[in-house]
């Protein structure tokens, strides 16, 4: 269990959620955390100038501080059956037969990715992660950039800058590696701008040198981001969106993006599965549950927190459905995330409908994985299952999950899955295993019918709803109820420290 000791009066928010706890093992990180939260509540710890970070590496009072994650989930593999007439409603996903040809095998093959990212957290000093964890050989990125969008694949003019990595222009990635860039800094962000960039989008192009093969991705980024024609090589630093005629709405390669911040940011990750990811949410809306919770949070206390988001949409606890499952990933894709404090998890209705799991497999698993948050000093806010159930335990006949998979509808939908989902939620609620519990399941169902509330359930993007995902006003009410846990958190840190 590791203890910091407070830097900044009166306590440094990073390490006051680690370090008061309600239960014996858990004094130790919630101390930690008391720590870190409860300077949010007081004024801003001071740190050195970020650009000390650009020149020899994080100064005094500094920390590397996720601003924009995703889960890393697989290999692209190229379709084998063509596209619906109609665009599905879970992934409004273009056909990517033309960007990337043979994808399967090659990859992407000598072109230019733009992935456009929302920063949660603005800083001067940056660095973004690429991955090659799923690749099958190395893949060689000829040269790297980061600028700010303008709009579409677009570039603000001049705002480019180059990564470098160990102080050369290009980089490979051996399989199951992830790897930095050097620290750069964005010269367009100053205390000044920093207000007026809230919302903005980054672009981080990247070329790919020959072929990739099978290229690391997320799949439902609910963002749409740029690719050039397969061949036609480093155009990192074109500002023109003509150069990229392709679009995607999955993450490739990219990881993360830090920024340099004070070492009492508070760094918060949303961790789960499609809920989480934003199934049902609007495309290029930012509108998840994390999104909302987000701006609630920095409402509250300005730049002292980052929020970033690793859902994989149909992911499983402790069963393997879609991606490694939680139990496996939570080592890469939430440890592995720079800063980290807090994890908000919300999962484990795949179990019980895909998998076919008893509620039991996964408290399993979530004691697993909350062992290994606690013992690397991360606090964890346990949140209940939002309800599957259909009313009346009738498939409603424009369901869209019916019509990809009826007996995956007809499990999500039954009384035996919802069984199982309440008793996984009365344990979330009363076994005392997390540092807080925020009840999503109580703001979205209807007590009446049991199932989401009536206006959660149409699709934001335009479809029927699944009774499964809430949509955009389902994850206001859920943004909300966690972002109020996590207050709680601070001021009960504050409390503690005074």
């Amino acid at each position: 269990m590791r203890h910091h000791k407070q830097r900044f009066p009166p306590t440094p928010p990073g390490a006051a959620f680690r370090s008061r706890r309600w239960g014996s093992h858990r004094r130790g990180v919630i101390a930690l955390l008391a720590a870190s939260l409860a300077g949010l509540s007081t004024a801003p710890a001071r740190a050195e100038d970020p650009a000390s970070a650009y020149s020899s590496g994080l100064g005094s009072g500094q920390k590397w501080a996720a601003s924009w994650a995703t889960a890393i989930q697989g290999a692209y593999a190229a379709p084998t059956t063509p596209q619906n007439a109609a665009v599905s409603a879970y992934d409004p996903q273009p056909d990517l037969g033309f960007a990337l040809p043979n994808a399967t095998t090659n990859g992407v093959s000598n072109q230019t990715m733009r992935m456009i990212i929302k920063p949660d957290l603005w800083g001067q000093v940056v660095r973004a992660r690429f991955s090659n964890v799923f690749g099958t050989k190395p893949v060689t990125f000829g040269a790297a950039a980061i600028a700010l969008q303008n709009y579409q694949a677009n570039l603000v003019h001049g705002s480019s800058v180059r990564l470098t990595f160990g102080g050369q222009g290009s980089l490979t990635v051996q399989p199951g590696q992830q790897v930095f860039s050097d620290p750069v800094r964005l010269p367009y962000v100053t205390a000044d701008s920093i207000p007026f960039l809230h919302g903005r989008n980054l672009a981080v192009s990247f070329a790919v040198q020959g072929t990739s093969g099978p290229a690391s991705y997320h799949w439902s980024g609910f963002t749409t981001s740029f690719v050039s024609a397969p061949g036609s090589g480093d155009l990192t630093g074109v500002e023109d969106d003509v150069g990229f005629p392709y679009s995607t709405t999955s993450f490739f390669f990219m990881s993360e993006l830090d920024v340099v911040a004070p070492i009492d940011t508070l760094v918060i990750c949303a961790f789960g599965d499609s809920i989480t990811d934003g199934t049902f949410s609007t495309l290029n809306g930012n509108d998840r549950w994390s999104n909302v919770m987000s701006r609630q949070l920095h409402n509250r206390y300005g730049d002292r927190v980052s929020v970033v988001n690793e859902g994989i949409g149909g992911n499983a606890v402790a069963a393997v459905v879609a991606g490694q499952p939680a139990t496996q990933r939570v080592g890469r894709d939430v440890l592995g995330l720079s800063g980290i404090n807090l994890v908000v998890w919300m999962e484990g209705i795949n179990d019980l409908s895909a998998a076919g799991s008893t509620a039991e497999p996964v408290i399993a698993g979530y004691q697993q994985v909350v062992s290994a948050l606690h013992a690397a000093g991360v606090g964890v806010v346990g949140a209940t299952v939002t309800p599957a159930f259909v009313p009346g335990g009738q498939i409603p006949a424009n369901s869209p999950v019916a019509a990809i998979n009826p007996a995956l509808a007809a499990s999500d939908g039954s009384a035996q899955t919802d069984a199982y989902r309440r008793r996984l939620n009365t344990y979330i609620l009363t076994s005392g295993l997390f540092d807080a519990t925020a009840d999503f399941a109580a703001v979205t169902t209807d007590p009446s019918t049991g199932s989401l509330y009536a206006p959660f359930v149409p699709n934001s993007e335009g479809s029927a709803g699944d009774y499964l995902h809430p949509n955009r006003a389902g994850y206001q009410a859920m943004g909300v109820e966690a972002a109020k846990v996590v207050a709680r958190l601070v001021e009960a840190g504050a409390s503690a420290s005074r």
